[in-house]
């Protein structure tokens, strides 16, 4: 089966790029591991219940899988503390 397809919006890319090259790394090899296993991280709860968020230590990544396109749609990249209240005002923006 061939992996999915991840597409970064630019804010999410401009935040990894500036991570510290070992938090990088790390995030990039959830990235893949998404790609290939979307359903891998857990569902997000009420409103937010078609997201779901992969853990990377004390960061989060949140995403949208495609199973149609085949896409892993990512929203948002941060620390745990932080990372929701984002989400909300990233979601209440669309």
């Amino acid at each position: 089966m061939r992996p999915y397809r991840v597409d970064i919006p630019p804010h999410v890319a401009n935040f990894i790029r500036h991570l510290q090259p070992e938090l990088k790394q790390r995030i990039r090899a959830a990235l893949r591991t998404l790609a290939t296993q979307p359903g891998r991280g857990e569902a997000l709860k009420r409103d937010f219940s078609e997201y779901r968020k992969y853990r990377v230590g004390r960061f989060r990544i949140v995403y949208a899988p495609d199973s149609r396109d085949r896409v892993v749609r990512l929203l948002a990249v941060g620390q745990r503390r932080r990372i929701y209240e984002e989400m909300a005002e990233l979601v209440r923006a669309k």
